[in-house]
């Protein structure tokens, strides 16, 4: 069986490696995603290949574990005995929630290291800067093909789409648009899924640089104290490493990315960068580089309805919708247990 995963994010990764555990040697996975590194809202931006060793996380900055969940227990331990992550160092931090029956834990190779190690497990074949806007049945046998724009690019027994609902909704076009108007409830029920939205600004340090003159490594922004800004961290220091290259990653509030959702990323990034020198007068200035993510599709805020894990829109072959717009929260364990039960799901149809 061969199988398409339109998207290069933890949920495709999760995924992946569930169906090699699942179908062995025998299932073929391929991944095609539009951007030019594995991660999607797990990525990890570099400052340049003079400064290769300076990264900031400009999505997710750590994974929480809960003690409590067995069942998303031992991917976090295959990802600890493997070196992937370890346990944040909460010394040094400022706003961050405690829960005796919570971990976090950061990358120190960056998160998207974590995506990556994951696909690696699964032995998925990577296309990346392939932006898939087509998904057909075809004509002639019972397989999915998916293009771009311009060309068709492969086909398979069954594909699942793990993209934010509103890029499924606004750009995929073919069989998968009209499968969706067919079915009037999970049309109605995909339009209620929302986002969050956030501008991201990474500032980044030539190994000159061998102090910021800040005394903590994450930094939660109250309300009250800043309308732009709500979470900072000095990002080397945040994995665990205090000597330089510094770099320092910022993410606005929700309300600031609502309210610029449609505004350039670079205008906006400059003007966040601004107001994080206001807020930490004492940085300093001499940044070899800077970064702007404009993440308009940040965390959901509304999942589908009851959480099922994957919507079913085909069965023969197989089209799936899945990834955290279906999990209980937009985390990464719920990402965890969404993924089993999509793979429940299509194990159940194979048999």
């Amino acid at each position: 069986m061969k199988v398409i995963l339109i998207g290069a994010g933890i949920s495709s990764a999760l995924m992946s490696l569930l169906l090699r555990r699942q179908f062995g040697p025998g299932i073929k996975l391929v991944v095609f995603d539009k951007g030019r590194s594995i991660g999607g809202r797990m990525t990890t931006s570099y400052d340049s290949e003079d400064n290769s060793h300076c990264s900031v996380d400009t999505g997710a900055q750590y994974l929480t574990s809960t003690k409590s969940n067995g069942v998303t227990a031992k991917f976090f331990q295959q990802l600890i005995d493997d070196r992937v992550i370890e346990p944040l160092d909460k010394t040094n931090t400022i706003g961050i929630r405690e829960n005796a029956d919570k971990v976090d834990y950061v990358a120190p190779r960056g998160i998207s290291s974590v995506v990556r190690y994951v696909f690696e497990q699964a032995v998925a074949e990577m296309n990346l800067s392939k932006h898939i806007t087509k998904i057909d049945l075809s004509s002639e046998n019972d397989k999915l093909l998916v293009s771009t724009n311009d060309r068709q690019l492969d086909e398979a027994d069954a594909v699942i789409v793990t993209v934010p609902v509103p890029q499924i909704l606004s750009q995929l076009k073919g069989s998968v648009a009209e499968l969706i108007d067919r079915n009037q409830e999970v049309k109605e029920k995909l339009a209620q899924v929302k986002y969050s939205t956030r501008f991201a600004v990474g500032l980044f340090y030539p190994s000159s640089v061998t102090t910021l003159n800040i005394p903590w490594r994450i930094y939660y922004v109250d309300k009250n104290d800043n309308e732009y800004l709500r979470f900072l961290a000095v990002d080397n220091a945040k994995r665990n490493n205090n000597g330089p290259p510094f770099s320092l990653i910022a993410h606005t509030s929700v309300e600031f990315g609502a309210k610029h959702i449609d505004d350039d990323k670079i205008t906006v990034g400059e003007e966040i960068k601004e107001k994080i020198f206001q807020f930490l007068p004492e940085l300093p200035r001499q940044i070899s580089n800077t970064k702007y993510h404009k993440w308009k599709y940040s965390q959901v805020t509304q999942p589908y309805p009851d959480t099922p894990g994957c919507v079913l829109l085909n069965k023969q072959p197989l089209l799936m919708l899945a990834g955290d717009s279906f999990a209980a929260e937009s985390n990464f364990e719920a990402c965890i247990e969404a993924a089993i039960e999509a793979v429940k799901k299509i194990r159940e149809l194979s048999s």
